[in-house]
């Protein structure tokens, strides 16, 4: 098997493969800046602004957490982290609807506990999930690029290095020969014109690091905008959304919005550290797609979106399963 792409797609893949004895190569260009090596990596019950539950998040939720715990066992590495989060209402039609609804939500919420401190927070009127997480990302894709060994290959990998026949896929230029490759390339995908035509809604997002002195809150806390931990010492701040220019580089606007965000969110001071942006590879309906292409041992898993970290590990799961 010849995985295309080591993002949180691909990596998820190859362990699925590796968990069924499967042989496989991963290839990756080993970007510094990718859409999964900015990404906060929450999985979070109560979503958007209507507050509805993420979907299948019942069954998906469980999988994660077995699927990185074993991750973090083979490889002796911790990067997944059960972490409460504190939505913040943003006006009183968000209470109302949170109160409509909070008996179909049961224990995936609660009171803030402990409350929110005032002496950092203007308002702290919300609730609590209690049973989210974060994942750090680039710490899981680290971890499993050290684990495959010889089995990671940093190159990119063109269309045209493809060669299929009937005895599968090959790329000569690699020596490699397989009977399946999946392209695992995020919103890159949209560029090949082998998976051109997978539905793109792809969104640009940018996030902020930045330095609370003082701040000693672990939670995530939630305002429309999320405030996350870090590296040490760092909080991460975000995200926007934007759907016209999808590069990965930083702007100005994004920045504005966030430090006017994280103004209102805080009453205390902060210091921007660092600004990253990444294309998020959302495809129409906000569902993954995973499959070959016709008659072809050619395939694909994207769209994963903001919720990857979530959907990875169940997905990929259907996916290597299949194989």
């Amino acid at each position: 098997m010849i995985v295309v792409g080591a993002g949180l797609a691909g990596t998820t893949l190859a362990w699925q493969l590796h968990r069924r004895g499967l042989s496989f190569a991963l290839i990756d260009k080993a970007e510094a800046v990718t859409s999964s090596r900015i990404a906060a990596g929450l999985m979070t019950p109560i979503t958007g602004k209507r507050l509805t539950k993420t979907r299948r998040h019942d069954e998906l939720f469980p999988v994660a957490v077995e699927f990185y715990r074993s991750v973090e066992a083979a490889t002796g590495s911790r990067f997944f982290q059960p972490r409460s989060i504190v939505r913040i209402f943003q006006n009183d039609k968000e209470r109302g609807t949170f109160v409509i609804r909070r008996a179909e939500f049961g224990e995936l919420v609660r009171e803030p506990d402990p409350p929110l401190n005032p002496i950092w927070f203007p308002t702290t009127d919300g609730f609590e999930m209690p049973t989210a997480a974060q994942l750090d990302v680039p710490g899981y894709l680290n971890a499993s690029r050290a684990f495959f060994g010889d089995r990671f290959v940093e190159a990119d990998v063109a269309p045209g290095d493809i060669a299929v026949s009937a005895d599968g896929v090959a790329i000569p230029r690699l020596e490699l020969n397989a009977k399946y490759l999946i392209f695992c390339q995020g919103f890159a995908a949209s560029r090949n014109p082998l998976t051109a035509e997978l539905p793109f809604r792809a969104a640009k997002g940018e996030i902020l690091t930045v330095r609370i002195d003082g701040f000693d809150e672990t939670r995530v806390v939630n305002t429309g905008h999320w405030l996350a931990p870090g590296a040490p010492g760092m909080r991460r701040f975000g995200a926007t959304y934007s759907w016209h220019d999808l590069t990965n580089a930083t702007t100005a606007e994004a920045r504005t919005e966030l430090e006017a965000a994280l103004l209102a969110m805080l009453t205390q001071p902060f210091e921007v550290v660092d600004q990253q942006a990444a294309v998020r590879p959302i495809l129409a309906g906000q569902k993954p797609m995973l499959g070959f292409l016709p008659g072809s041992p050619v395939g694909y898993f994207n769209g994963l979106g903001s919720k990857g970290s979530l959907l990875a590990p169940y997905f990929a799961g259907q996916l290597a399963q299949s194989i």
